[in-house]
Order: structure tokens, then C-alpha cells, then sequence
């Protein structure tokens, strides 16, 4: 049985939480998989607010503090408690390797956990130990309370508005119709190289996801062009690579049919100049004259045999 190809899905969710806040891509830096330890580590991604007074535009962005910590669950996971109690530990142990005592406050620092369907169990255990859950915008959960050691929020991706989160709405197996048209619209609408770049991580998740519905879309005028405008590079890239092959194929063929034509005119000359050898000697030449005159010693002993 051929072995499934497992779906990278961190990658594209770094890509998104950046175009989602790339109205601030000044005011923050974003470090992937960050290593918390010796040992391997890693947080989901770390978003470090550089000024203590940039507004963020995005909803997402507005708990932030100076250190933000994500943790992302794609579609076949899921969000319980002992993964907000791992996000805790993430904070706590990046607190603690601050490289000055106490150069990280905690109250510093936020939690973000994002998947695309609600944690009902964890939701349910923030109640039962006395947490506040607040809607603070439509598919964006604060949590208060004593279990919440740092500001944090629960990011439901499938509850955000679509015309303010294309990008984490399409990190999902379920694309609508709408997602996917906006998701190809926004890209379309890229200038930046690094935005470019982002969009396209998630747009190849998407689409290996949800290759049905990219199929239709392909059918509607609008979207084919918008999917033909962002696969442009590729198809270059590819064509140049295809001609180059071509050139490539041509060039050998080319010297092939050269060497083969060298070898031939390199048999002709070899002939007449045995059959010249053979017909100076019996008229008494020496061979001495004819290595003279430049005929090599093989010539010379094959003709001597015909004689």
C-alpha cells in the first residue's frame, strides 16, 4: 500500500498569521518554530511587537503585548487542555531563558491557541475552574481567570469573518466557495515579495486540500485568471526548464551527429591515405620519404602488407 504524504501544515499557518498582520510587518518580527532549549523545543511561532505603542490593525493582533506565542492545531488535530497547558509551559520556560534576570515580564507576554473548530472540552474546563470566556470578536476568545497565566485567546478559524481572515480560513480540508475566491483575489492583489511569497505557502495547502473545489473554481472566468496570474512564475519556471532540456537534447544531439560525421570524414581521409602509401611504394618510394612527408608509421606498416 503506497504511503500517504503527511501534510505539512505549520509552515502555511506561519505564512497566514503573517499576512494576516502584515499591516504591522514593521512593527513585528516573526520567528517560526522557535527553540526554547538545548533540547528540540519549538513553539509554533513567536510574534515579537517592536514598539509598546504600535497600534495592530488586525483583530488577532489586538492582545498582543512585546511576546506573542502560538500554538496551531491544524484540522486533524485538536485543542485540549494539556495543549494549553504546553503553550503555558512554552511561555513560562521562554520567560525563564530570558538572557537577564527578569528581562521578560510576564505580563509581557501573550498566549494564542488557533484551531479551526471550537475546543469544546477546554472551553468547558475554563468554566469549571472559574474562567471568563469573552467572544472579544466574532471566532476570537479571551479567557481571564486564575488557570490563565498570561493574557490569552482561543483563535477559531472558522468563525472569523472571511473578509478580514482569508488567510487562516483557508488553512482547512473544507474550503467554501466564498474562502476560495477571496483567498485567490488577495493574493492576486500582492505586491510585496515576502506577502508573495506567504500567500503562495498557503494557496499549495489549500489547494492540495480542497483540489475539488479549485477544480470548479477554475471554471469561473475570473478565478481561472486569478489562478493563472499566481501560477505564472511556475509555469516560466517551468517552460524554462523545458526549453533549456530541449537546447540541452539538441546541443548533444548536435555533437553527436558531429563526432559521428568527425569519425567518418576521419575513415576517408585514413583510406586515401593508405591507398596513396600503397600506390608511392610499389613505385619504389621508401617509407623513410613517406614518414617525411607525414604519413604516420601505422599507415606505412599496413601498406607495406599490400604490397
Amino acid at each position: 500500500m503506497k504511503e500517504q504524504k503527511r501534510i505539512q501544515w505549520h509552515p502555511p499557518f506561519c505564512s497566514a498569521i503573517k499576512l494576516e498582520l502584515r499591516a504591522n510587518k514593521k512593527d513585528l518580527s516573526f520567528d517560526s518554530e522557535r527553540v526554547l532549549n538545548t533540547k528540540p523545543i519549538q513553539m509554533d511561532l513567536l510574534v515579537i511587537k517592536k514598539l509598546p505603542h504600535a497600534h495592530i490593525q488586525n483583530e488577532i493582533g489586538k492582545i498582543f503585548k512585546g511576546h506573542n506565542i502560538f500554538e496551531y492545531k491544524s484540522p486533524k488535530d485538536t485543542i485540549s487542555v494539556d495543549s494549553y497547558y504546553k503553550t503555558l509551559a512554552y511561555a513560562c520556560l521562554y520567560k525563564a531563558n530570558s538572557p537577564t534576570a527578569n528581562g521578560i515580564k510576564a505580563d509581557d507576554i501573550t498566549v494564542s491557541l488557533v484551531h479551526e473548530g471550537k475546543p469544546v472540552k477546554l472551553f468547558k474546563w475554563f468554566e469549571d475552574n472559574d474562567c471568563v470566556i469573552t467572544e472579544q470578536f466574532p471566532g476570537i476568545y479571551y479567557i481571564s481567570g486564575i488557570k490563565a497565566l498570561f493574557p490569552t485567546q482561543i483563535v477559531v478559524s472558522s468563525e472569523l469573518k472571511t473578509q478580514e481572515h482569508e488567510w487562516l480560513k483557508s488553512l482547512t480540508d473544507n474550503i467554501g466557495v466564498e474562502v476560495g475566491e477571496r483567498l485567490l483575489l488577495s493574493a492576486n492583489k500582492l505586491s510585496d515579495k515576502d506577502d508573495k511569497e506567504n500567500a503562495d505557502s498557503v494557496i499549495q495547502l489549500a489547494m492540495a486540500e480542497n483540489g475539488n473545489l479549485f477544480k470548479q473554481l477554475k471554471e469561473v472566468p475570473e478565478m481561472c485568471e486569478a489562478l493563472r496570474t499566481l501560477m505564472q512564475p511556475e509555469i516560466d519556471e517551468a517552460v524554462e526548464k523545458a526549453v533549456e532540456k530541449a537546447v540541452e537534447k539538441a546541443v548533444e544531439k548536435a555533437e553527436k551527429k558531429g563526432i559521428e560525421k568527425g569519425i567518418e570524414k576521419g575513415i576517408e581521409k585514413g583510406i586515401e591515405a593508405l591507398d596513396n602509401a600503397i600506390e608511392r611504394l610499389k613505385k619504389g618510394e621508401t617509407p623513410e620519404n613517406l614518414l617525411k612527408e607525414g604519413f604516420s608509421e601505422e599507415i606505412i606498416k599496413r601498406a607495406k602488407k599490400y604490397i
